[in-house]
């Protein structure tokens, strides 16, 4: 319908014309624009993904580069929907693709491992400590700071230039968006299609238990589509089946474990994580002992061996993790961060099991109280009192980090406190932690110590920095040895290191013995006591971490309860057999995956149960 004005200005249209006439520019030209600028993001983010990513670079199948490239394709449109510039929005993607893989390198460099879905918790940390993570970028710090400082003014030049180019309106804007959203969403959650899509037969080189190897034969980002897809199952389903099993052919050493009688004198117990602490005996024409002599000379009078740990690098509180509750971190594969999942509650914890002994429990790390978390969830785990940083104000560092001397002579101060309860004492050290190629005040040349030959010169860098810093260790090490086992009252001391340092440069250079990758090398830990051993402990087993509970509880002759129970038989019987440990990881995996998903009720029969007591524990299996 045409109506005419009253001043007889000439036709002006309404209706259901002004309707059609928009729906026709809508639909028509303007999506026909749409479109070109559209399908130009697809060629872009393949590009993107095939330059950035170093398992794209060789010829792949396209099957791999578009289960790369989609995530960035679906940035890029809601980005375009979001403010409606094509060119900006291919600028912020690209950055924002470079920034991720650049964290990925970092984090590969200085942990072997890949960005990871469980990294996401990690943001506060990162804000919160950007100093401490700052140093692991090195000068990288300040090209990331030089290339966002270009890429803002990238970014407003592109605004500024493309505010008059031309513009989707506001109804294609949403539903951009819209579209593109849902479809991140379904994709990182798994949804319908996208959940064969990205399957284990769509990505055959996907293996849930070694994501960096997954990383190098699929690419970062399908894989973390699929690491994100899988997130909901990281608490998989048991094979209950093998453990009642096991639980039945080794009924009569679980029950004489759980029904132990206390001591008569119960011991003070000590724990020493030693930050990144390995014997560099391990590489070639390296000898034992020669920058550890005190260790190696304690590990000889005690129990000793090589420690299996669960990380490389960094991630120091799975290690931590398994020590306090012996539940093996491979059993939760996509879980990377224990004190962010899995200790979010009560836990029955070594510390816990003690404190129903008569225990006290105290905690001393000379670091942040917030860092991983740390403040939140060790009272969960069963500490009475916990002593972070603010406890060493004015002590001795060396470097930049509170020395290895100072924490102990603070824990022994500690000790010579008048207490009528036996004590349990796990110090974490800090003065070895990395970046291993720059500190605040180098220790010396070694203390005489030569530098292995054969390295080049950001080996010499790497060994000198963490040599100094673990000679210097090792004499705290010694003296505190001495002092804390010179007490009367009886003691045990268990130490171990948590992983081995990020030496990427000297590891390279030398080698190891064995001809392993780093990530496959093991660190060492030593159980002492100035009571005499039974004799019937071995003195040389090599563990992984997750065993270090059981063999205390066995050393100090304690009760061990359900899990702990299985957990000590299932080493013992590995010792006693000289197995390979294959059959029994898979064995403790699965006590531990159902211990997890019992909520930490684990009947001996296969099933869930309140286990009140050790009585009613021993009873499950009869």
């Amino acid at each position: 319908m045409t109506n005419i004005t009253a001043s007889g200005s000439g036709p002006r249209i309404t209706g259901w014309r002004r309707v059609e006439g928009y729906l026709r520019q809508t639909f028509g030209i303007a999506w026909l624009a749409a479109a070109i600028r559209l399908s130009v993001f697809l060629p872009v983010s393949a590009l993107l993904v095939c330059f950035l990513d170093p398992a794209l670079h060789i010829p792949v199948e396209p099957r791999l580069i578009w289960r790369n490239a989609l995530p960035f394709l679906l940035i890029m449109v809601v980005l375009y929907g979001a403010c409606g510039r094509f060119l900006l929005s291919l600028v912020i993607s690209t950055m924002f693709g470079w920034i991720v893989f650049k964290v990925n390198a970092i984090k590969e460099l200085n942990m072997d491992a890949p960005l990871m879905p469980a990294d996401v918790l990690l943001s506060h940390q990162m804000t919160h400590n950007i100093g401490f993570f700052a140093h692991y970028t090195g000068y990288r710090a300040l090209l990331l700071l030089l290339l966002a400082l270009v890429s803002v003014a990238v970014t407003g030049l592109v605004w500024w230039l493309e505010k008059k180019w031309y513009r989707p309106n506001w109804i294609s804007r949403i539903i951009y968006v819209t579209l593109a959203l849902t479809a991140l969403i379904t994709l990182f959650n798994g949804n319908g299609f996208w959940g064969a899509a990205y399957s284990s037969k769509a990505l055959p080189g996907f293996d849930k238990w070694a994501p960096i190897l997954t990383v190098r034969e699929n690419g970062l980002m399908a894989s973390l589509v699929k690491m994100s897809q899988a997130k909901p199952l990281t608490i998989p389903k048991p094979d209950t089946s093998i453990v009642k099993q096991f639980a039945r052919d080794n009924k009569p050493e679980l029950v004489e474990l759980m029904h132990r009688q206390l001591p008569g004198e119960l011991p003070d117990i000590v724990i020493v994580q030693s930050e990144a602490f390995f014997d560099p005996g391990v590489m070639k024409d390296v000898d034992f002992g020669q920058y550890a002599p005190n260790f190696e000379r304690l590990a000889s009078t005690g129990i000793t061996g090589s420690l299996t740990t669960p990380t490389y690098g960094g991630g120091t509180i799975r290690t931590e993790f398994e020590t306090l509750t012996g539940y093996p971190m491979a059993a939760f594969p996509l879980i990377a961060y224990p004190y962010f999942g899995l200790a979010a509650d009560w836990m029955p914890t070594v510390p816990r099991r003690l404190a129903s002994m008569g225990y006290s429990t105290e905690l001393f790390h000379p670091f942040r109280s917030d860092f991983w978390n740390r403040e939140d969830v060790m009272p969960g785990l069963g500490f009475h009192h916990s002593y972070y940083e603010d406890a060493f104000v004015g002590a001795q560092r060396a470097g930049s980090y509170i020395s290895d001397h100072a924490l102990f002579d603070t824990v022994l101060a500690r000790l010579d406190q008048a207490s009528t309860k036996p004590r349990y004492i796990m110090a974490i050290t800090m003065e070895n932690h990395g970046p291993w190629d720059r500190d605040d005040a180098l220790m010396g040349p070694l203390k005489g110590k030569p530098l292995p030959s054969g390295l080049s010169p950001q080996g010499k860098v790497e060994m000198t920095y963490y040599l100094s810093h673990l000679v210097n260790g090792d004499e705290a090490l010694g003296d505190f040895a001495k002092r804390l086992l010179a007490r009367p009252r009886w003691t045990i001391l268990v130490f171990y290191g948590d992983h081995l340092p990020a030496l990427s440069a000297a590891f390279a250079d030398l080698g190891f013995d064995d001809d392993k990758l780093p990530r496959h090398e093991h660190t060492r830990y030593m159980l002492l006591s100035n009571r005499p051993i039974a004799t019937d402990q071995p003195r040389k087993i090599d563990l992984h971490s997750y065993d270090l509970p059981g063999l205390l509880f066995d050393v100090a002759g304690l009760p061990e309860d359900g899990y702990l129970a299985l957990s000590s038989t299932m080493r013992r019987q590995r010792v006693r057999e000289h197995a390979e440990s294959g059959i029994y990881e898979q064995l403790q995996y699965n006590a531990a995956i159902m211990e997890v998903r019992c909520q930490h009720a684990l009947s001996l029969s296969g099933g869930c149960t309140l286990l009140g007591s050790i009585e009613t524990a021993a009873k499950a299996i009869r």
